[in-house]
């Protein structure tokens, strides 16, 4: 498979971008890749286009809703620990705290 770089002119197909996880569709005639020339592109042939485009779509499936329960979990334990550390780090709300009991 031969590799092409964002800004290069091409023959219509579908190009594949690794690094943003993204297949871009170029129109009969051919066209330009988008992106700069740091971003790299792979030409899929189209029997290979049928199998991973389904398994990027699968994997998208699956890991989208870990992602929001790890960005949730990871929310709530920097407020959690925020307030842990800011009561821990002001011995005088501990001492009014310990008068009331």
């Amino acid at each position: 498979m031969t590799r092409y770089h964002g800004n290069e002119v091409v023959k219509a197909g579908f190009y594949w971008s690794p690094a943003r996880w993204e297949i871009v569709p170029i129109a009969k005639g051919g066209g330009m890749l988008p992106g700069t020339a740091d971003n790299r592109y792979i030409r899929l042939p189209l029997l290979l286009l049928m199998a991973v485009g389904p398994f990027m779509g699968a994997l998208y499936v699956m890991f989208l809703p870990l992602l929001g329960f790890a960005m949730l979990f990871g929310f709530g334990g920097k407020k959690l620990y925020g307030a842990v550390r800011n009561i821990a780090g002001n011995p005088a709300r501990t001492a009014e705290a310990e008068q009331e009991n």
